[in-house]
């Protein structure tokens, strides 16, 4: 297999987000650029939502780079630009964990770089490699060509063979607060905060997945749907509630994670800033006793979901106790 042809092998997945910044495992993977110590082989591992996947992305671009910048890649070059389309000749991404997978990729190690220093292997959840493919590529790993790096990603590293960890150098990485990367997503989208955390929810947390819901107009409508039915449980009437709950089952699939985040909103921890963490729209303080109502309340909810209830009733109990709660919100 030639080295165009190992770019038709990418997951789909080819968006080059800036990696989880202050994360000792990012300041490794830069140092190495930086400075040319670059190892063989590495496992990034995380949670979903980590920031695992993007760093490897981040560090595959930087390690093609032309000009890279800090240990990073600089992002105006033809090779980053490459890179973000799928199209570098040097870039290996499988989007298969079978034996054939890992044989097409050692035909490929054999061929020098076209363009580039090295070749990149980039692979997303090398857990779910079979066990005939994972002891297939033990011997790529521990010797591969001086010109080779391996990135490798896991959600679950417990799941990976311990001879083939033991051939990386493994990385892992913490899980950081999906907040803090809404408003990192929202930045890069010039997007409303809530939006973005509304994408991240509704995708599982998965950043590329989200970066196409917040690209839809329909996500920025559905978040501002939701504030306004915060606002609504917060200033309304139980008629009010009663109108949110119809809001949230016309989300269908999507209704236990509009429901979680009403009660962020209700909270006062709006990731786009309005109303103080910890505090109510109106600036006062949110009370214990409304805490512990709307935690009740989306309890209450789950379960009610879990014994198969009816949806539209079980989310008319959900607001109407939420609405409760807001009447007890300001402390004192």
């Amino acid at each position: 297999m030639s080295g165009r042809d190992a770019t038709s092998i990418s997951d789909g997945d080819n968006s080059r987000a800036p990696a989880t910044a202050g994360q000792a495992a990012e300041r490794v993977l830069r140092d190495a650029v930086r400075t040319g110590r670059v190892s063989h082989a590495y496992l990034l591992a995380g949670p979903a939502g980590a920031g695992h996947r993007e760093a490897a992305r981040e560090m595959a671009a930087a390690l093609l780079c032309q000009r890279p910048v800090a240990g990073g890649p600089c992002g105006g070059c033809d090779a980053c630009a490459r890179v973000e389309a799928g199209a570098h000749p040097d870039l290996i991404v499988p989007d298969r964990h079978g034996i054939d997978a890992v044989r097409q990729v050692i035909g490929e190690l054999a061929y020098r770089p076209r363009e580039a220093a090295r070749k990149v292997v980039l692979w997303y959840d090398i857990d779910r490699l079979t066990p005939q493919a994972a002891n297939a590529l033990l011997k790529s790993l521990e010797e591969p060509p001086p010109y080779i790096t391996f990135l490798l990603t896991t959600d679950r590293p417990q799941g990976i063979l311990p001879t083939l960890r033991s051939r990386c150098q493994v990385l892992p990485f913490r899980p950081r607060p999906r907040e803090e990367r809404a408003r990192e997503l929202a930045a890069r989208a010039g997007a409303d905060p809530l939006a973005a955390y509304w994408a991240l929810r509704v995708a599982g947390d998965d950043a590329r997945a989200a970066a196409d819901l917040l690209a839809d107009p329909a996500t920025a409508h559905e978040a501002a749907a939701l504030r306004e039915a915060a606002r609504r449980l917060r200033d309304g009437t139980p008629a009010d509630a009663l109108e949110v709950a119809r809001t949230l089952a016309g989300l269908e699939d999507r209704a236990e994670a509009a429901a979680e985040v009403l009660v962020l909103l209700l909270r006062g921890e709006d990731p786009g800033g309005r109303g103080g963490e910890g505090e109510a729209t109106g600036g006062e303080p949110v009370s214990p006793e409304a805490r512990v109502a709307w935690s009740g309340a989306l309890a209450g909810l789950r379960q009610a979901w879990q014994a198969n209830a009816n949806r539209l009733l079980a989310l008319e109990v959900f607001c109407w106790r939420c609405w409760q709660g807001c009447r007890r919100a300001t402390a004192g």
